[in-house]
């Protein structure tokens, strides 16, 4: 278990993070050796040629409610491999966020920068019923996430069976709701429905004294190391907006977080590096 928070003017936000994995360069579309050459990637974003990807949920206490943004999303072939990898990890996430101080009932908003995924957002049990993970949250993502999931077709390359059903019943459940572009879903807390990624993707921005004091990137980056390594088709819809959008967010020396980074989740673009932490 690792914690890292950041004191924010409108409250705190905390990375509770659970595993931090190595993984080949070439299943996040790049090549070993675009990895191996940057010398700021290791130890913290890189173990040699291999991208470390982190499983980790952000915590947000903001004016009188509690948030939890992207958790644990992505990584379902660890997390549910099978059924008792998927029972495992559930009551061990579980565990984690409560001895962390954020019990999953304590949760009033989930907020997602996307659909990639069941991740922590839903809870399977012993009857293959889908449930909500966080059970007194509301769970948000932009209306043009949520109307691209209801009108994809079945066969869609982001819908597998396990994320078309577990979404499916969320939905049903009637717990997911949406926010435009430009809205505020907390105190200084505005949702930016960039694209990029996909049309709904969206960039969470943290404001601070004086402007934006971070952004939660989502997966413009979902890798540390693709701030450095151009344009990436294999994981956005739309690769040259992604690279476009990733640098107007990173460029003014804001802190950055990304939804899949590795301990500590967080840093700042400067001289052509990201530098870890605040």
């Amino acid at each position: 278990m690792t914690v890292e928070t950041i004191a924010l003017p409108q409250g705190r936000l905390t990375r509770v993070g659970y595993l931090d994995l190595p993984v080949p360069a070439e299943l996040l579309g790049l090549t070993a050796d675009q990895v191996a050459e940057l010398p700021w990637a290791a130890p913290t974003w890189a173990r040699g040629d291999q991208p470390i990807l982190g499983n980790a949920a952000w915590f947000g206490d903001l004016g009188d409610k509690r948030f939890v943004f992207d958790p644990l999303q992505t990584l379902d072939v660890v997390l549910r491999a099978d059924r008792d990898a998927e029972r495992t990890h559930q009551d061990a996430v579980t565990r984690l966020f409560a001895d962390s101080g954020f019990p999953v009932e304590s949760v009033d908003q989930v907020v997602m920068t996307h659909i990639d995924g069941v991740g922590m957002i839903a809870r399977r049990d012993e009857d293959g019923h889908w449930e909500p993970f966080f059970p007194n949250a509301r769970i948000l993502m932009s209306d043009v996430e949520l109307a691209g999931f209801q009108n994809a077709p079945a066969t869609a390359k982001v819908e597998s069976d396990l994320v078309r059903a577990a979404w499916s019943a969320l939905i049903d459940s009637g717990v997911v709701h949406t926010f435009g572009d430009g809205e505020s879903l907390a105190p200084g807390l505005v949702a930016d429905v960039s694209g990029g990624h996909g049309p709904g993707h969206t960039v969470l921005h943290f404001s601070g004294t004086d402007g934006i004091a971070l952004s939660l990137i989502g997966h413009l980056a979902v890798t540390a190391v693709q701030l450095a390594t151009g344009e990436c088709a294999a994981l956005n819809e739309d690769p040259a907006a992604a690279w476009r959008l990733l640098h107007e967010n990173a460029g003014d020396g804001r802190m950055i977080a990304g939804s899949l980074w590795p301990t500590p989740g967080y840093g700042r673009w400067i001289d052509d590096e990201l530098r870890a932490g605040d």
